[in-house]
């Protein structure tokens, strides 16, 4: 615990000793605004104008691309109305799952939570090589060669998990700086595609199928941007004030999000239908590049790098936490180091010896994301109090949806069972194993509080 003279949390250049404990209201600092700029730094990734392709790909007109952008980006709210445990508790997110999952059923959780974020916080760090290689390349000639690679994957790695290792404080200032500077930047990149847009083919495209197209795109933006954050969502409300709102709080950490997400994405709608290959590109990146005048190549390098380094960061820092609550006992600082021994050799493996891997890689984090959704089922429903609590009640519900969640899937690697017609083509085996959860954790619950008050109530 803390005691009452270690403010280890408010200084960016002291490294955060504080691990799965509460954070006492004496050491709690910061308001909404700097939770909207964590968010807003986490997610602006030059990846989402990749998924903003894939939206435009389903055959949509404009608005129906933009409805299905729009409303799977409202997702988000579900984040930061996960974030209210961290401002009321203290806890992180995997250590407040343990009031309902328990803490053996939540350890499981939390090595699935781990597992995830360190493997994006991997592929964060293959398209970050990627992109400051390109940076040597173009600004000083250097050739695009294995000991090439291997120096952009350790600057990348350096500035990722160094910042990671720290802790809150350092990655709240770093975030906020990022928010400003790449904000812009990215905005100014952004200008260099507009001459590429055929707008007129873009306005004119005939509206598509609702069914196979815009309920697919719809769960496919929710997949790749606010699922993969649920399990973090209070690691970055637990230090703030108890005096905030609930409101505001939800409000910051959402619209944090929203915006980069949504904007990159509309951006990747626009410019679908000027480069039809950039949804399905093996290096997204390097297509993009071809389109930008000479004065933005580098702006865009250094926003695709830093601008995903800033949410690779986030999933170090979470992993860790998520790491603790599997049961390992060491301190927090620490587990930075079991993140990069892991997500450094992976990324080698990737960068020197199959590019290939990655599109396996990612496959298997689809599949990981089968088992966050059903959490995120319970989760939502403890949000507020954990009364009636019962851990195999949770873990039954969760468990099952998981398998629904499986079953109605399609990778490269696993394919469910059920996962034909629309199931094959989206993200829907998610959503199906999140309502599957929600409903029958619900119908048990109410149910158990039933038996309660009947044997509660007094005999006539």
């Amino acid at each position: 615990m803390l005691s009452p003279g270690d403010n280890q949390s408010s200084s960016p250049w002291t490294v955060e000793a504080v691990g799965l404990e509460p954070i006492p209201d004496l050491h709690r600092h910061g308001g909404a605004r700097h939770l909207f700029w964590v968010w807003f730094a986490g997610n602006l990734s030059f990846a989402y104008l990749v998924i903003g392709a894939v939206v435009w790909s389903f055959g949509l007109s404009l608005w129906q691309s933009l409805l299905a952008i729009a409303v799977g980006v409202a997702a988000f709210w579900a984040i930061g109305y996960l974030g209210l445990p961290g401002r009321r508790t203290g806890l992180p997110t995997m250590a407040y799952s343990a009031r309902y999952f328990g803490t053996r059923g939540n350890r499981i959780i939390a090595l699935v939570s781990w597992l995830n974020l360190l493997g994006w916080e991997t592929v964060v760090l293959i398209i970050a090589a990627y992109a400051v290689a390109t940076i040597l390349h173009r600004g000083f000639h250097t050739p695009m060669t294995a000991p090439w690679l291997v120096l952009s994957l350790a600057l990348s790695a350096l500035l990722e998990l160094s910042i990671a290792f720290y802790g809150h404080a350092l990655i709240e200032a770093f975030q906020q700086w990022i928010s400003y500077v790449f904000g812009l930047l990215t905005l100014l990149v952004l200008l260099a595609f507009v001459p590429h847009i055929a707008w007129h083919a873009v306005f004119s495209k005939p509206a598509g199928p609702w069914l196979s197209g815009v309920v697919p795109a719809i769960t496919i933006v929710i997949a790749v941007s606010a699922l993969s954050w649920v399990t973090t969502a209070a690691d970055y409300t637990r230090y703030l004030p108890s005096s905030i709102s609930n409101t505001r709080l939800v409000r910051a950490a959402a619209w944090g999000a929203v915006i980069p997400t949504g904007t990159l994405m509309v951006a990747g709608v626009l410019f679908g239908n000027s480069a039809p290959s950039l949804a399905s590109a093996v290096n997204p990146i390097q297509l993009l590049l071809h389109w930008m005048p000479a004065w933005a190549a580098i702006p865009y390098l250094l926003v695709t790098a830093v601008g995903i380094i800033a949410g690779g960061i986030m999933c170090a820092y979470s992993s860790g936490l998520s790491l603790l609550a599997a049961g390992i006992t060491i301190p927090r600082s620490r587990t930075i180091g079991v993140d990069a021994v892991i997500s450094l050799g992976a990324s080698l493996y990737v960068l020197l010896v199959s590019q290939h891997f990655l599109d396996s890689f990612e496959a298997f984090l689809s599949l990981i994301a089968c088992l966050l959704a059903p959490w995120a089922a319970v989760a939502l429903t403890h949000v507020m109090d954990v009364q009636h609590k019962s851990a195999a009640r949770a873990m039954t519900a969760w468990a099952i949806g998981a398998a629904i969640s499986l079953a109605t899937t399609a990778t490269s690697i696993f394919t469910g069972p059920l996962a034909v017609g629309i199931f094959r083509v989206s993200s829907l085996g998610y959503m199906a194993g999140f309502f599957v959860t929600l409903m029958i954790y619900l119908l048990a619950g109410r149910r158990t509080e039933e038996t309660f008050s009947t044997a509660s109530a007094p005999l006539d």
